[in-house]
């Protein structure tokens, strides 16, 4: 390796942070008031508040397609039981991120971690 190739290996390395760094910061503003959103069939089920829980919750889904059970704990969720026959959706185990989802496809429930940062709350308490 010559010294211009390490020059060009260093500015490119360097390059690749930059979208890290962007969207750390913009996307850092939305882990602020965290929730999940459950949806059955697509049509909305639950929403479940996670940045502002504490302890351990649970509750069962039950309907026409099956059988799940839900686990909330502290900021996190996630699916521990399942009487699909795959159990898929048990293997992510706790979710916390915004953009994160776990998906049972055969009872088509998805459980999909969305956030809202503290300026967006303050904008919607105004305009109610």
């Amino acid at each position: 390796m010559k010294k211009m190739d390490v020059i060009i290996i260093a500015v490119l390395l360097a390059i690749s942070f930059i979208p890290e760094i962007v969207f750390g910061i913009r996307g850092g503003r939305s882990l602020n008031n965290t929730y999940a959103e459950i949806t059955i069939s697509g049509k909305h089920y639950k929403t479940v508040p996670l940045s502002s829980h504490k302890g351990e919750d649970s509750f069962v889904i039950k309907d026409k397609f099956g059988k799940n059970t839900v686990i909330v704990r502290d900021n996190s969720i996630a699916i521990v039981d399942a009487d699909c026959p795959d159990k898929v959706c048990i293997q992510p185990g706790f979710i916390s991120k915004p953009g994160d989802s776990i998906v049972c496809l055969p009872h088509q429930l998805m459980i999909e971690i969305k956030g809202k940062a503290e300026d967006e709350d303050q904008l919607d308490k105004v305009s109610h």
